[in-house]
């Protein structure tokens, strides 16, 4: 389906709307080849689009972007046998599409969680052996664990999360997993699949990012055996398809975007969605797998947990406070902001800053980068986050290339917010270029786009 998109961009860079005072997009399932695309164009991406396939859907992540973003930057962007990176890999999107291609792609990531998921998604197995091993694990149903024992220490309401037959259960399956005789990457497949149950078994509310347990929207966790039992044949079918065509090589690496583990002028094409600004705390979105799998990474208690929540890029409450950049400051009025943001926001942009030094050290020269974004919506105002990104960028030779906007639709947040802050209801996919060759700084369209009532978002 393709509709005319009734947009213009005026000299603020701001939207005049068609005479029924509706945004159009056009509508999609993949996006078009670059050249076919407006710069500053909407676009739709179909519900019906597949965002789950091969390994995609091994388990949820907070906020992560869709698998059509990567794909359409490495086949549209990629010369012949590229390395590629994302610097802010999340749970491995990025890596899956570029190892459906014969290039080499690299991610890095802070969260040592997602590091186990991306790597999980993208380790080559022996699929015969992940059954039989799945098959001893399922065999043990029925028995008691050795000790009922949350493996996080200081989560004193247990009871809150989970249902004593619930806890009985997880409990089992987790020790199993840590006792059973396979190695490194089996058993951290096996943990990766018990991960992606545990909030669903859970008494946490599944239909928000954020883990609390709902008094209005009360649930009924299914059994867990029943669940570890289903998303484990999910999962050894998604291993099993994605084994058959991936073609290129993938590497997960646990590192910093702003201290990137790679030599100067290393890679042709960067691909990532950085985390938007003091909007999604992702840590805190998968507390509960935290309390089970965090020891194993070193998250031994509460306390180093809400720590680490403070780490990274985008985090609501960051270890310290960081001077915004002069570069942005004519689009961010630190004086319009609550106090209690300030300080996010401030960071956000001074990290970012230095991300994009770091990237363009490791970046070819004439090399590209395409970066995905959102503008975070509040109550009162629209950070015109895509503006100051593009600006920050612009200071070591990442120039503007291309833009476009396509709409996000939530698939965890499943009622409306009622324009609350933090709400990104659009993605925009910027292609910077390193070139010494100057370009005129442009303003994007700002949108001005709500929810609606009955709408499912992603």
């Amino acid at each position: 389906m393709t509709q005319q998109l009734h947009l213009f961009d005026s000299p603020k860079g701001d939207l005049e709307y068609n005479s029924s005072q509706e945004i159009v997009f056009r509508i999609v399932n993949e996006f078009p080849f670059r050249q076919q695309i407006e710069f500053g164009e909407l676009l739709g991406v179909s519900l019906g689009s597949n965002t789950s396939s091969f390994t995609h859907g091994l388990h949820r992540f907070p906020a992560k972007f869709i698998p059509q973003v990567p794909r359409w930057a490495i086949h549209q962007l990629r010369e012949p046998w590229p390395v590629v990176l994302d610097p802010f890999m999340g749970s491995g999107t990025s890596v899956v599409e570029g190892m459906l291609c014969e290039c080499t792609i690299l991610g890095t990531e802070i969260d040592r969680l997602a590091t186990l998921i991306a790597a999980a998604k993208t380790q080559k197995y022996d699929v015969a052996r992940l059954r039989d091993i799945g098959a001893k694990i399922c065999g043990r149903q029925g028995q008691k664990p050795g000790a009922l024992i949350l493996p996080m220490a200081d989560v004193k309401n247990v009871e809150h999360w989970f249902s004593a037959r619930a806890f009985s259960d997880l409990c089992l399956i987790f020790e199993t997993i840590e006792m059973i005789p396979c190695t490194v990457e089996e058993r951290n497949f096996f943990a990766c699949v018990f991960s992606s149950i545990v909030r669903q078994v859970s008494n946490a509310d599944d239909q928000t990012q954020k883990t609390y347990v709902s008094h209005t929207l009360r649930k009924e966790p299914p059994k867990v055996w029943h669940t570890f039992k289903k998303q484990l044949s999910r999962a050894l079918q998604r291993v099993n398809e994605f084994a058959l065509v991936r073609r290129g090589k993938g590497f997960v690496l646990q590192g910093s975007a702003t201290t990137l583990p790679l030599e100067d002028k290393t890679v042709d094409l960067i691909i990532t969605s950085p985390p938007y600004v003091d909007s999604v705390d992702y840590m805190y979105n998968l507390m509960l797998e935290y309390f089970w799998l965090g020891p194993s990474f070193g998250v031994h208690d509460r306390r180093q947990f809400n720590s680490l929540r403070r780490a990274p890029i985008g985090a609501k409450n960051p270890h310290s406070e960081k001077e915004l950049p002069q570069s942005i400051r004519p689009f961010v009025d630190l004086s319009t902001i609550p106090d209690y943001r300030q300080k996010a926001i401030s960071s956000y942009f001074a990290l970012m800053e230095a991300h994009f030094s770091e990237a363009a050290r490791v970046l070819k020269d004439e090399g590209r980068y395409v970066l995905v974004i959102g503008n975070s919506a509040t109550i009162a105002d629209t950070l015109r986050v895509h503006d100051c990104l593009i600006k920050l960028a612009g200071q070591f030779g990442l120039q503007l290339e291309h833009a476009f906007g396509y709409r996000i639709r939530r698939h965890y947040m499943k009622f409306p917010r009622k324009g609350r802050g933090g709400i990104i209801l659009m993605d925009w996919v910027i292609t910077l270029q390193k070139t010494m060759r100057a370009r005129r700084f442009s303003r994007l369209p700002l949108p001005q786009l709500r929810m609606g009532v009955d709408e499912v978002a992603h």
